[in-house]
Order: C-alpha cells, then structure tokens, then sequence
C-alpha cells in the first residue's frame, strides 16, 4: 500500500521564533506553492516574524526589511525601494499575502508592521512563481489572518521624538461556534516630522480583518478586507553644493567626482513647496477557499478586489544654481486611480510516484488591472529659494495630461517536488504569462494622442531547477538555476511606445548553499553564493532612438547565522559580500554615446551587515537588555559612479521588562546620533536623503 504524506487543511503553522532562529523547519508560503520548509527550498529565504519585528522595535515594512540579509531600503517618491543582490526598484516584486498588483513604485505604501504575521524573501528570480519582474527577489508581506486559537487581544502603544505616536490592537477568537473564527487587527501612527527634517508630518492607519469558516473538516472559506490610509508632507533630500560654497561641508558623507558636498547648514531643510501632499486609500477584498477531497488531493481557490487612490504633489528635484547661489526646483503632480481583478487557482496532489515520494501543484492565475494616470509636471515651475531659509512657496497647477492602462495577465504554473531517496529531492517549477497591454496617452485638451498610444502582447516562459541533499541529519546542500524576465524599461505601466518595441529583458542566476543547525538546534545558520545576470537593457543612445543592448550582472555571498548560547542569550547576524556591475552599458551624455562599462550599479553596497543580541537579566523582576548594529557600505547616486555615498554604522540598544502580560519597553535607536546619507538615486543625482537622527521611544505591549 502507497503512503502518503496527506494535505491537512486545518494544520495550523506554528509560530517562528524570534531573534536567536531563523526558522529553517518552518514553511515559506511566499517562496513556494508546494508547502515546503526554508530547509527543503533550494534558495535563500529570511523570514522576518511578527515576534522578530516587536523585539527590535521595527515599526514600518521599510524598518523590517533592512534587517533582512543584504537588503538596502530608502524612501523614495514617498514609498519603498529595496535593493538586493545588486538589483533594485521594479526588478524586486512586492506581494501581498502572495498576490501580485502592480510595480513596487506605486503599491509600496508606507504601512505599520502590527497587521502583519511575518515577512518572506525569497533571493533572486522568482518569475517562475510570480511573472515578470522579480529579477532580484520577491518580498511578501503576510497579513495576520485568522486562526483556530483560543481568544486573545494584544494592544500596543508608544511615544518617541518628534510627538512619534505609534497604537495598534487586535483581536482574534471564535464566533459562537468553534467553526467560525475572526481576527481583526486596527494600527495608527502619527508624527510631526520624518528623519527629523522639518515640515516632514505623516499619518496612517491600517485596517486587517479576516473570518474563517470551517464548512466541513475538508472544506473551509476565509474572507477578508483589508483598508489603509497614508498622507505625509515629504522630504526628497538634501541637495549638494559646491565645497567652496560650503562653509560648513560634512566631508564623510558624501564625496564627487566634481568636488560638491553636503552643508551642515542644510542638512534638515526641506525643499518641497508648503501645500505638498502625498496620500493614498487603498482596499483589498479577498476569498479564499480550499477543499481537500481526498488525503493526498487539495484544491484552492482565491479570488481578489483591489482599488487604490492615490495622489503626488510636491516639488522633488533640488539643483543648486552657481550662478544664482540659490536652490532651483520643479514641480511634479501626479495621480493614480487603479482597480485589480484577480483569481487564482492551485490543485495541488501528494502522491508518490511509482515508489518516489512526489509532491506536485499547477493552477492558473488571472489578474486585469485598470489604470488612469493624470499627471503635470514642470522642470522649473517651484522656482528657486534660499539654501539656508527656503520660503516654500504654493503648487501651481497647471494643465494635467492623462495616461490609461489596461492590462490583462493570464498565467499557467506548476511545481514539483520528487524525493529521488530519503537524502536527495530535486525541485522544479515553470511558468507562461499571456500579457496583454493597452496604453492611451490624452494630451492636455483631453484629445488621444494617436502617436504615443500604442497595445503590446507579450508571452514570456520562465523556470528554475534545483536540489536539496541532506549532507547530515542536520546539513543540508542545495542548488538551483532560475531564470526571470522583465520589462526593460522601469514597468508594464509606464513604458513608453519606444520601450513598447522590445521584448522583455531576460534574467538568470544560478546559486549553491547550504543550511544547517547543530548543537541540540541552538545554532541555525545558512551560507549561499549566487550568480545572476540581466540582459538587453534600455539604453537611450540619442534624443529620438532607444536601442535594447546592454547586460548587468551580480555575484556575492551571503551568510545568516543565529545561536542562543543559553536561554538568557541570543545573538544573530547576517552578512553580504556583493559585486554588482554595468558589463556592457552605453549612456548618452551631451550627444555623445559613453560607456558605463565595469561601473558599479547605483543604489547597491558591496557589504551590508547586521548583528543583535539580546540577554535577559536574571532580577527578582527580570528584563531584556538588546543591541543592535547595521553597517551599510559605500554606494554611488549614479550609473557613472561620480557621487558616492560613504559607508555608515548605527547603533540602537533597548531595555524591556516583561511583567505579567505586559511588556515596558524603553528603545533609542542611531544612539551615537550618526550622520550619513541613507539612500541616493539616479532619478535625483544632485541629492541625497540623509537618513534620521538619534530619537527615543517609550512603549508599552500588553496580551491579555
């Protein structure tokens, strides 16, 4: 008689650990459909847990990521933008609770991590189980939901620096019968200024709901509804000046080519006009139903609603003027109004075959996405203010052109894990995409601009292969090629009829590691090298001709280690060696065609490192004493590597006491008030964001 491992719709993951683990026994939902552990999966993945995030005070999404092994993060545009394994912006896929809704430029919304149960990243292409444009990696961001626990409330509260207040509660328990059960979780934060720069205020709240209901044993329904509101008044940097201008230059923050600095005199000024605003409302519906007729045999089903309102307005480039001494700015406006349809399906079967173990998932996933874009923009329209006492100024609106998207994905997937023996699995996956895409461009009149305008159809395949051997009982050996595939402009939804003539741009890596825990599982850790290339990057060769040549490639390693010495003592670190280059890259500057050839890619650090530790004081009433250090190495703002960002270190340590259910929690994070500039990009090269100073919080969590 066959025996099979049967799929338990009701199984219930137990909770990752915090600092001290990294969770190799547990399952990945993000990184595979198979229900596989982070041991079983041939790629490295970082879990970061909702426990984790409490702990070292992360309060945002943004917070959390940096923590995770050579990831970058900066605010840009006033939403996210992650860098890793040497690719950024739209070649890093962000999803929600393992849906896809559009580039991570317009869905990355500042958000609160008390919604969530726990982050998942998977490094590297992950086409294969998403579509186009997850050269880098996949973030997923997993909304708590439902589970079938006994009834709980947690509440949390805190104030820091700049009037920082930070308030979440949540709920969970079952509705009159032990067949329905409900979760509902509601976070606020609120302060007068972000990084410390002035006239910075922010806002927002996110609202997660979910009910779970268990129809029968095999068969159960979720529904959910989600809602989140951000406005904040932002901060696009701090423009560079010439040295001999400043009087007061930082000269280990930022060095050029061109001899330009940063002047202490700016460094928390803000440069966007006084009535800049930055807002979104977004909502998501989802129901989600899994059926498992058989005990080797499950089918699932999601069907989803998602609409986002969203709107910019703001001055953001900020250029000095040596003729003028002053800080010339433009002026930029523009809105989205977007809605998604989507469902997908999963049959997913556990049967061996012959006397091989197998498991094995296929589905089909569909989304149409609408998307109306009016925008203005004007390259001198903020005028010029004082560098030293900038008079903000009014927006002035002028005409808005319009630009529409409707995009159509149709997906076929499928996975598959074969156990060759009790040691060696080998796992495979591939995907084809059906996408079509219509873009109207209206001028100004409200006219279709018949030039502009264009439909495109695109088919890209994309698959990876790999295996796991377990080595020992506790070490296991993995390798994996992937491939991926992405749009070779910044997204699907802004490219322009030029870019609309090119195929996507192929990516591939191939990556060996291996994860291991030893002493009675004290210690986790897990070490990768990998190898990933981009080809036939966009490349504007003169004012009217785009031509698709290029490559970009990436290899580095990467090591995740923890240990809990004893059950007072943890500690954890992760750390990335990187190199991340322009092979082949030809820009136009001037009129004139220049090579990029062997420069270093904008916005990534060849070394990034962090390291915690946490004891717990043995007192009558006893209390957490943590650390935390992150070094983050130098970066360049631009493709032609002619402003680097200097290297940086901070510092943060906290002290918490555990009382009964409650825990007092007194955090200061940068405490060594650290000056540095925390991201820079190629859209802004006379600018850099200098990340936030040293603040303080006061926090208070209680369960009951």
């Amino acid at each position: 008689m066959l025996v099979t491992e049967p799929v338990v719709v009701q199984e219930q993951r137990m909770p990752y650990q915090g600092t001290g683990t990294i969770g190799l026994q547990e399952q990945s939902d993000g990184s595979t459909r198979l229900g596989l552990t982070v041991r079983d999966i041939p790629a490295s993945i970082d879990v970061i847990t909702q426990q984790t995030m409490q702990e070292r005070g992360q309060r945002t999404v943004a917070e959390a990521m940096e923590s995770a092994t050579g990831v970058t993060v900066g605010e840009v545009f006033g939403v996210s933008t992650f860098s890793m394994r040497g690719f950024t912006a739209n070649q890093i896929r962000v999803l929600y609770d393992g849906l896809n809704v559009g580039p991570r430029g317009f869905v990355v919304r500042p958000r609160d991590s008390w919604n969530l149960d726990r982050i998942e990243i998977l490094k590297g292409p992950a086409s294969v189980l998403y579509g186009e444009g997850a050269t880098g990696g996949v973030i997923n961001l997993v909304t708590k939901r439902p589970k079938r626990l006994a009834s709980q409330t947690e509440v949390f509260l805190s104030y820091g620096s700049y009037n920082t207040i930070r308030a979440g509660i949540g709920r969970e328990g079952t509705l009159g019968t032990d067949k329905l059960h409900y979760r509902v979780d509601l976070s606020y934060q609120n302060a007068d200024n972000t990084l410390g720069i002035t006239r910075t205020p922010y806002t927002f709240y996110n609202l997660t709901t979910g009910l779970l209901y268990d129809v029968t044993p095999r068969f159960n329904l979720e529904l959910s509804f989600d809602a989140s509101y951000d406005r904040a008044d932002l901060y696009y940097g701090t423009p560079l000046v010439p040295a001999t201008f400043a009087t007061q230059g930082i000269s280990d923050v930022v060095t050029t080519t061109d001899d330009r600095t940063i002047d202490l005199r700016m460094l928390r000024q803000n440069y966007n006009v006084q009535n800049s605003e930055m807002n979104a409302l977004t909502t998501w519906s989802k129901l989600k139903a899994a059926w498992q007729p058989t005990n080797f045999m499950e089918l699932r089903n999601q069907t989803y609603y998602y609409t986002a309102n969203r709107d910019w307005m703001n001055s953001e480039t900020y250029t000095f003027n040596t003729g003028t001494q002053l800080i010339d700015r433009d002026l930029f406006l523009v809105q989205h109004d977007q809605f998604v349809v989507g469902d997908r399906f999963e049959w997913q079967l556990n049967h061996p075959i012959g006397r091989f173990p197998n498991r094995f998932v296929t589905g089909v996933d569909f989304t149409y996405t609408n998307f109306t874009r009016p925008s203005f923009y004007s390259a001198n329209g903020g005028g010029s203010v004082d560098p030293f006492s900038p008079v903000a100024g009014l927006f002035v609106l002028g005409p808005l052109a319009t630009q529409k998207v409707s995009l159509t994905d149709t997906a076929v997937f499928a996975e598959d894990q074969l156990s060759l023996t009790k040691d060696l699995k080998v796992i495979a996956g591939m995907r084809t995409d059906w996408i079509d895409l219509k873009r109207d461009f209206f001028t100004t009149a409200g006219a279709l601009d018949a030039a502009a305008s264009f439909e495109q159809s695109l088919n890209p395949t994309t698959w990876r292969a790999g295996a796991v051997y377990d080595l020992l009982p506790q070490v296991t050996l993995y390798g994996q090629y992937a491939t991926a595939a992405d749009t070779v402009g910044s997204s699907l939804f802004t490219q322009n009829r030029f870019q609309s003539r090119f195929a996507l741009a192929p990516g591939q890596q191939w990556e060996v590691g291996a994860k291991g825990a030893f002493w009675d599982n004290r210690v986790e850790w897990t070490i990768a090298y990998f190898d990933i290339v981009r080809k036939n990057i966009l490349t504007q060769v003169s004012q009217t001709e785009s031509v698709n040549v290029g490559r970009q490639s990436s290899h580095g390693i990467e090591f995740d280690g923890a240990v809990r010495l004893t059950d007072a003592w943890r500690i954890q670190g992760n750390v990335t060696f990187l190199s991340a280059r322009y092979d082949r890259f030809s820009q136009l500057v001037s009129g004139n065609v220049v090579s990029r050839d062997g420069k270093r890619v904008f916005e990534v650090p060849q070394t990034v490192w962090n390291l915690w530790t946490i004891y717990r004081v043995p007192m009558p009433i006893p209390f957490d004493l943590g650390v935390a250090w992150r070094f983050v190495g130098d970066r360049y703002n631009n493709t032609a590597n002619t402003v680097r960002l200097h290297s940086y270190m901070t510092m943060d340590a906290w002290v918490s006491v555990p009382y009964k259910q409650f825990w007092l929690t007194l955090r200061g994070r940068n405490l060594f008030d650290e000056t540095y500039a925390v991201w820079g990009s190629n859209f802004y090269p006379n600018q850099v964001m200098i990340g936030a100073p040293r603040t303080v919080e006061l926090s208070v969590m209680a369960r009951f």
